[in-house]
């Protein structure tokens, strides 16, 4: 295509008789090039964009977005898994978290007199100890009818080769905080639940509770001895 050609075409014309456009209004170097993409308006327009010059401080302020980002990501922020126990929001971290997965049918253990082991469940074909954080924490329970039994789910958490399952009333998702930002938990919090609490962190204005996953876990093995 010459040059002469290129000057008397509109810098847009695949806008208004290119390819899209109806049968009777298409450019007739369709004919030849079958398609937009194929002339060279349309490729030198492509490159004209990649081509042209920055604007005036563009890259003064990517360079202020990126460092901005940055100065929010502290060194030293975990990812967290947040879930509703009852009306109580804990968290543990998501190093620890396996799986999420649906509520299963358990398979209750002929004389069980601890009250944390809940009894068995059918994670994939495996047998796994399901366990009641309600209980291990003292988290008060709810009236049966404020349950809302379609977010229930269960959460599979492994760590040194041990897998542990216990349901939950929900999943609030997953979230990244910084360690400096905890707080003691109030004195209403039950001693337990104080107990295996590192601190509280405030998540779309609900506090919630970072769990100390070592101590959990300690506690659930010595439960099982």
């Amino acid at each position: 295509m010459t040059t002469e050609i290129l000057d008397i075409q509109p810098v847009d014309c695949w806008k208004t008789n290119g390819v899209w456009s109806p049968a009777s209004q298409r450019c007739e170097k369709l004919k030849s090039v079958v398609h937009c993409r194929n002339c060279e308006i349309f490729m030198q327009a492509g490159r004209d964009l990649l081509e042209r010059p920055m604007p005036e401080n563009y890259r003064q302020e990517w360079t202020k977005v990126m460092a901005t980002q940055k100065e929010q990501e502290k060194l030293g922020t975990i990812s967290v898994i947040i879930f509703r126990i009852a009306k109580e929001l804990f968290a543990l971290p998501t190093r620890i978290l396996a799986e999420i997965i649906a509520i299963q049918p358990m398979h209750s253990i002929p004389h069980r007199k601890n009250p944390i082991l809940i009894g068995l469940v059918n994670v994939h074909g495996e047998i796994q100890l399901c366990v009641s954080l309600q209980v291990l924490l003292e988290v008060a329970a709810q009236p049966v009818s404020s349950y809302d039994k379609s977010q229930q789910r269960m959460i599979v958490i492994d760590h040194q080769d041990e897998q542990w399952v216990f349901p939950v009333d929900e999943i609030r998702g997953i979230y990244r905080m910084h360690p400096s930002t905890l707080k003691n938990a109030p004195v209403t919090v039950s001693k337990s639940n104080a107990a295996f609490t590192k601190g509280l962190f405030n998540w779309k204005e609900e506090y919630v509770a970072f769990l100390d996953s070592e101590l959990v876990l300690y506690r659930l093995n010595r439960s099982m001895q």
